[in-house]
């Protein structure tokens, strides 16, 4: 259920899910996870519908300028748009920001761990880029867990003013994902 379509582009696939250009179409399904107050509660908030036309635009740009985007994830077993992972860029070449967010009912399934595996398997290839980092929630025990599993390192706390919080910041060199190889993840 992933292939190229005239709606969206595959990036890359596992057995069960699919990375794929957002477009236009995903507007409606992206409420379910951006516009999601349980969804993003510990990511600032949920987002504006009204804004979402504006941020897939700015991931399609992302994508020409750096190679590198934030993605939807499909759930090949149902088409189902079931969360978004990727990178946001900050105008550093060398540096990129991993990213996640799912939909509630896909919460538990392991969609996550796999998808942020294989935006990091697409990493390793990029040209420029050295590093990536992740922040997230201390109260978000699942996204704490994943970025230890794939290999990320504990940073520093710092403050964030789209959350308005401190956060315990990780990264996570592209040289480990070379030497130890994301199928060991």
């Amino acid at each position: 259920m992933c292939k190229k379509s005239n709606e969206f582009t595959v990036i890359a696939e596992t057995k069960r899910i699919c990375l794929v250009n957002l477009e236009e179409s995903h507007i409606e399904p992206l409420n379910l996870i951006w516009g999601d107050e349980s969804v993003m509660k510990l990511c600032g908030g949920a987002s504006d519908f009204s804004k979402f036309h504006k941020t897939i635009q700015a991931y399609s740009e992302q994508q020409l300028n750096y190679g590198l985007s934030v993605y939807g994830v499909m759930d090949k077993k149902t088409g189902e748009l079931v969360g978004t992972a990727g990178f946001n860029w900050y105008g550093d070449p060398t540096e990129t920001e991993l990213i996640y967010h799912f939909r509630k009912k896909s919460w538990g399934l392991g969609f996550a761990f796999e998808a942020a595996s294989l935006c990091l398997e697409i990493a390793k290839n990029h040209s420029s880029l050295l590093r990536i980092s992740a922040s997230v929630d201390s109260r978000n025990a699942a996204s704490l867990r994943i970025l230890e599993k794939l290999g990320f390192r504990f940073k520093a706390i710092q403050w964030f003013e789209d959350t308005q919080q401190e956060e315990p910041t990780f990264e996570l060199l592209i040289n480990d994902i070379k030497s130890k190889g994301m199928e060991e993840m």
